[in-house]
């Protein structure tokens, strides 16, 4: 049967000249280079093979080059591999399934008919698929389950180059173990060349960690100190004292530079002190206490990740509040949308999406930033950003100084940072309402499995429960 690749072809001309049989050119009818060497023309190379006619260039997807031969022979290889098989489809290659498949038609197929089917989170996979393709994208299913060294060399070689974590590598192992065990299930591999391969031993686990009310509360209550520590660590040279007695030497007729050498500072610092210009009288502490008290109980009430946090500004909070009834008793929530933009979801979706401030703290800290901003120009109006409303692009150093002030342990190895809180946040909404989906929404995880994760027993819980006794939350 002849596939025609376009109106005018000639028809094929002997395969003898490229040397590969059932591999020759068509040429179309202007082409001054029939009966030539093949690979000195434009006009596309075909394969024929058991009576299977078929456009290597349009099969293959566009990978054939009509001034070379090689990749269109390897393509037509791969063409007759699946005919053999009884899988080849006039369509293209990624309908011809096997394990003469490429690795990089699989992904896309395992990408649209099972991880998007099961809603699974797109973000950092995406980003492990995208090395995976450009190592191995163009080998067969079958070469790599022939070749499992060859993956495991190259997972060793990348941990090197890249620096990975032995956490890193399992990863990545497991990505490729997920996405061989699916093609073995799909009939296209008979077995999983990962399943070989065992992960690193000794890499850390993530530690379940919860934040509950006592170092909450102690969190909070530092606010104050971090405020008190923020001015003492930016006017280290002085304290309130000797800025007191400079003012009122200077106000005697006592010289500026004199003073300077006394104190031991620029003249430059003792011109501001007396100028009010440092260490202004009607400003004695700093403002971080204030902007991190209101990120932290959006943190533990309203579960949103930093990067949502600091985009967070006044148009985007609902004005009317949401209002419900239950048990004879009317509530209110502030409904926030935020753009897609935003969002870790949203950048996949494009869609908003809305989390909701119903906690009596929250929404007295949202009332209070509404009445602050709501005369700013719209680069001022950030909720959670300085106190003045100017967004703010991170805020570790002051968290790391939060933590320490609260007397908490933190870092990454311990399992306390600050994503520590979404985590806390998703806990207890699971034991407030008893029902992860609830949690999953809240939090806006495509995968109610993600949310899983996120969800950690109180110690208390596992003891009580231990003893037969009922949960408490």
């Amino acid at each position: 049967m002849v596939d025609a690749d376009k109106p005018g072809a000639s028809g094929p001309s002997s395969d003898a000249a490229s040397n590969v049989k059932g591999l020759h050119k068509h040429h179309n009818r202007d082409c001054t280079n029939k009966g030539g060497v093949p690979s000195k023309c434009e006009c596309p190379w075909w394969g024929h093979y058991k009576g299977v006619m078929a456009s290597l260039a349009r099969w293959s997807g566009g990978e054939v080059d009509p001034r070379t031969k090689g990749k269109a022979a390897e393509v037509l290889n791969r063409l007759k591999a699946a005919v053999d098989a009884k899988r080849y489809q006039a369509e293209g290659e990624d309908r011809s399934l096997g394990s003469g498949q490429r690795f990089r038609a699989f992904v896309r197929e395992w990408v649209k008919h099972y991880a998007s089917e099961r809603h699974l989170s797109a973000n950092s996979m995406d980003a492990m698929l995208d090395v995976l393709v450009a190592k191995f994208g163009d080998w067969s299913l079958e070469q790599l389950e022939q070749d499992r060294t060859a993956i495991e060399r190259w997972l060793n070689a990348a941990q090197k180059e890249r620096k990975w974590k032995d956490n890193t590598w399992n990863k990545y192992r497991g990505m490729l173990h997920r996405l061989f065990q699916r093609a073995v299930e799909w009939g296209y591999m008979k077995a999983n060349p990962v399943t070989f391969i065992k992960n690193k031993v000794g890499a850390s686990s993530r530690t379940e960690v919860r934040v509950l009310e006592d170092p909450e509360e102690r969190l909070l209550a530092a606010c104050e100190r971090l405020d008190a520590a923020q001015h003492h660590r930016r006017r280290a040279k002085l304290n309130w004292q000797q800025v007191a007695e400079i003012r009122a030497r200077v106000l005697a007729g006592s010289s500026q530079k004199v003073l300077a050498e006394e104190f031991k500072v620029s003249a430059a610092t003792v011109s501001q002190v007396v100028n009010d210009e440092m260490w202004k009288s009607d400003v004695p502490t700093g403002t971080s206490g204030q902007e991190m008290r209101r990120r932290l109980i959006a943190a533990f009430d309203l579960g949103v990740r930093v990067t949502e946090l600091l985009s967070v500004t006044l148009p985007m909070i609902r004005s009317v509040p949401e209002r419900f009834e239950r048990d004879g008793k009317t509530y209110e929530v502030f409904v926030i949308t935020l753009p897609a933009d935003v969002t870790k979801g949203g950048k996949t979706t494009g869609r908003p999406e809305v989390v909701y401030a119903g906690t009596d703290r929250l929404k007295q800290e949202l009332t209070r930033r509404m009445f602050r901003l709501r005369g700013n120009p719209p680069n001022k109006q950030y909720v959670f950003g300085r106190e003045d409303g100017s967004r703010i692009k991170r805020f570790d150093k002051t968290w790391h100084r939060l933590f320490g002030l609260a007397g908490l342990d933190w870092g990454r190895k311990k399992g306390l940072v600050w994503h520590t809180l979404r985590h806390e946040f998703c806990s207890r909404a699971v034991e407030r309402s008893g029902d992860p989906v609830v949690a999953q929404r809240l939090a806006r995880h495509k995968d109610l499995r993600t949310t899983m994760t996120y969800m950690h027993a109180r110690p208390e819980n596992l003891l009580a429960a231990a003893v037969g006794l009922p949960r408490r939350s």
